[in-house]
């Protein structure tokens, strides 16, 4: 019975401080200033980051938010080297933070602003372990879409941390977004041979991408992803957006510029950054 008591009180003084952090973090989200407790010597494991980023979701949703999908982070070598993070992770799409290609964003809206290129694609249904392969792009989705990912590009703890990055939402700020193509639209042409991805500032070329990887990384974040929000007691379904993660780096704006974003066969995505 004292056992009880005790695993009780520990229970409650956990999710007391678990929701504390939270109300910082989106205090501080909302502030531009992410992530400032983790300055202060707090870290947190893995499992740990995943239960505040929840947390700070069920703040956004009780404010009038809505969750509309999910990204994956840390996908390729190039980015995994650039956070310090060895595995992939996951954050959160806000309806909120939704933007249409061509406009015009402040950069003082942001923390150090950094932009990813990708692939995401629209779910027409739960993904199914069986269907994912390296050549095709699975029946799950409806379609596909270049977009430009915008992050807080902030890390305040001691050295690189997978629960801080997690807890900041894996440094996710918002989606500019193509309309890119439904698959129905394109059955039987297979055209994926000859998708890739190069990512422009001002029409000069900053980085690219070619070949069978894109969609072998459609294919193995959405295995990965399917699998990990399962674990956590979530399913993914018919309408949510995946950001599937990029293979180029991540890319630090600190100017003016305009940001273009070419995948054929799927369309292109264009944002103007301003002061």
């Amino acid at each position: 019975m004292r056992k009880s008591k005790v695993d009780s009180r520990l229970k409650a003084s956990v999710t007391s401080q678990n929701q504390h952090w939270a109300s910082r973090q989106l205090a501080d989200y909302d502030a531009r200033r992410p992530g400032t407790m983790f300055a202060e010597g707090v870290v947190l494991d893995v499992a740990q980051g995943y239960e505040l980023q929840s947390a700070v979701a069920q703040l956004r949703c009780g404010r009038g938010d809505r969750v509309i999908g999910y990204k994956v982070g840390c996908t390729s070598p190039t980015i995994r080297a650039q956070l310090g993070i060895d595995h992939c992770v996951s954050g959160r799409l806000y309806d909120s933070e939704q933007h249409s290609s061509g406009t015009v964003l402040s950069r003082k809206e942001f923390a150090s602003l950094a932009i990813e290129g990708e692939l995401a694609v629209e779910l027409s249904r739960e993904p199914n372990e069986k269907e994912f392969s390296e050549v095709e792009i699975p029946a799950c989705v409806a379609r596909v879409f270049p977009v430009i990912e915008l992050h807080n590009h902030v890390m305040r703890g001691e050295r690189p941390s997978a629960g801080e990055l997690i807890a900041n939402n894996a440094i996710h700020a918002g989606v500019v977004a193509g309309s890119g193509v439904r698959l129905t639209d394109i059955c039987g042409e297979r055209p994926f041979d000859s998708v890739a991805l190069s990512i422009f500032a001002d029409d000069r070329l900053l980085d690219e991408c070619a070949g069978p990887t894109l969609i072998q990384t459609i294919n193995s974040s959405l295995k990965w992803l399917t699998e990990a929000v399962r674990d956590r007691g979530e399913r993914l379904s018919a309408g949510q957006t995946i950001l599937t993660g990029s293979i180029p780096s991540l890319i630090p704006i600190a100017e003016d510029c305009g940001i273009r974003v070419d995948a054929p066969p799927f369309g292109s995505v264009e944002v103007k950054f301003i002061t």
